[in-house]
């Protein structure tokens, strides 16, 4: 276990891994790796040279650092609550403005709920689909918005949100950032996320197309500049399980 945590560190964010990544997924039909390997893809196109990139939930850095690989000389935000994990990011890229803060819908501070097993579903809640016994730290973090974060003259051009259910909150809170900037972003919606802060599919559907103006699509579908999803599609996805990852995007 140790070796394999080893490998999958020193490919994280090279340009290794998009490939050791899809061929995991033809092994195992690993979802997540599927995921990652069009997120990777998503983001080169969307970061053309100079483009700020947006990692909320930044965990380890693995997707910072592909954006400092696809835009070397942006300034980009890594958002990460864990602090251990935040002041090892500040340390791997100096270049970067990492925000030791959990991303939501209004500034503040809020009880954080780290999993000590899987440090990756943690969040501001606990996930629904925790195991009983699953040991969990809880410890107060401030709280950012996007449009707190990112000054007003900035203009980003890719965001990643993974916050283990907590994305809709985000959306709302960088609501003036996006509509500046109209950037293509990445985020999870899923059971078992979403479902923990009472976030309905159609709620989401709504603040994306409505409020900010862009439209969802499923990550395959973007990159094949294929037709978005419409409402009722975009909630059989969710309710049936089907995909949980979403690009929204103009």
């Amino acid at each position: 276990m140790r070796l394999r945590t080893t490998a999958r560190r020193l490919i994280a964010g090279t340009p290794w891994e998009s490939l050791v990544k899809r061929l995991h997924y033809m092994l195992t039909q690993s979802q997540n790796s599927r995921y990652d390997v069009q997120t990777i893809e998503i983001m080169r196109r969307a970061l053309t040279p100079g483009g700020v990139g947006v990692d909320a939930g930044a965990f380890e850095g693995g997707m910072s650092r592909h954006m400092v690989r696809f835009s070397p000389k942006a300034r980009h935000h890594a958002f990460e609550p864990i602090p251990r994990l935040s002041q090892r990011l500040t340390e791997r890229f100096p270049t970067c403005a990492v925000h030791a803060a959990a991303l939501g819908e209004s500034p503040g501070t809020a009880i954080f709920r780290e999993v000590l097993e899987t440090p990756a579903l943690s969040g501001l809640r606990r996930r629904v689909d925790l195991p009983a016994h699953a040991t969990i730290n809880e410890y107060s973090v401030p709280v950012e918005t996007l449009d707190h974060a990112i000054p007003g003259n900035v203009a980003v051009a890719f965001i990643k949100i993974d916050v283990e259910g907590g994305e809709l909150g985000v959306l709302r809170g960088g609501r003036e950032t996006i509509l500046r900037s109209r950037p293509v972003i990445v985020f999870e919606c899923g059971l078992g996320g979403a479902d923990t802060y009472g976030s309905q599919p159609s709620d989401v559907f709504d603040v994306v197309t409505a409020d900010l103006g862009l439209r969802l699509f499923l990550l395959e579908s973007w990159l094949a500049d294929q037709t978005p999803l419409t409402r009722d599609g975009f909630v059989r996805q969710f309710e049936q399980g089907l995909n949980y990852y979403f690009v929204a995007a103009p």
